[in-house]
């Protein structure tokens, strides 16, 4: 016999009138409700919906400025802020770039989110508390050491008035050197 079972094995397993056991019949339990999210709190950062033009200096390149085009705009189920950056090619980069940034509020961890996809493979997240006197500071978390940078701090950026911004970041280089990046936006 195969399985090494014997002949009476076989046949008491073939030859029994016992019914398999019923089974009882049970419902499954009813599935959450789960309610939409309150949307987030974007009066502090409402100021920025429209067209900005922004030039920053780092102190490393000496007076030549990084130009930017950034135009914020909200999504349209209001989770969501959105800004598209575009810079020109400048003298220490092969080329332009572009970024798309999309920040909500995270209110289970209480704090901003910032969500980075660029050019070329570029991305980014950076998390923040919140706005203070004018001011919102977003953390570097997904900052990695790249060519001779080796960290980075967060960027400061403070609401001048309604039409202007500045924002203000600083990173360090594989020489120990800390160099300073500020800029300033003006609404187009």
């Amino acid at each position: 016999m195969a399985l090494g079972l014997t002949t009476a094995a076989v046949q008491a397993q073939t030859t029994t009138d016992t019914p398999a056991p019923a089974m009882a019949a049970t419902v499954p339990p009813k599935a959450p409700y789960y309610p939409l999210p309150k949307k987030p709190d974007f009066s502090s950062m409402t100021f920025l919906l429209g067209t900005w033009s922004c030039a920053s200096y780092s102190e490393r390149r000496g007076n030549e400025a990084s130009h930017t085009t950034v135009t914020y705009s909200m999504a349209p189920d209001g989770y969501f802020m959105k800004s598209i950056s575009k810079s020109p090619k400048v003298s220490y980069a092969a080329v332009g770039s572009v970024a798309t940034d999309w920040y909500t509020y995270d209110p289970n961890a209480k704090r901003w989110i910032d969500i980075t996809i660029a050019s070329y493979g570029g991305y980014g997240y950076s998390t923040s508390t919140g706005w203070e006197n004018g001011h919102i500071l977003w953390g570097a978390e997904s900052f990695l050491p790249d060519g001779d940078l080796t960290s980075s701090t967060g960027t400061l950026l403070t609401k001048i008035s309604a039409t202007k911004f500045t924002t203000a970041s600083a990173f360090t280089t594989t020489a120990g050197l800390l160099n300073r990046v500020k800029g300033s936006c003006t609404k187009q």
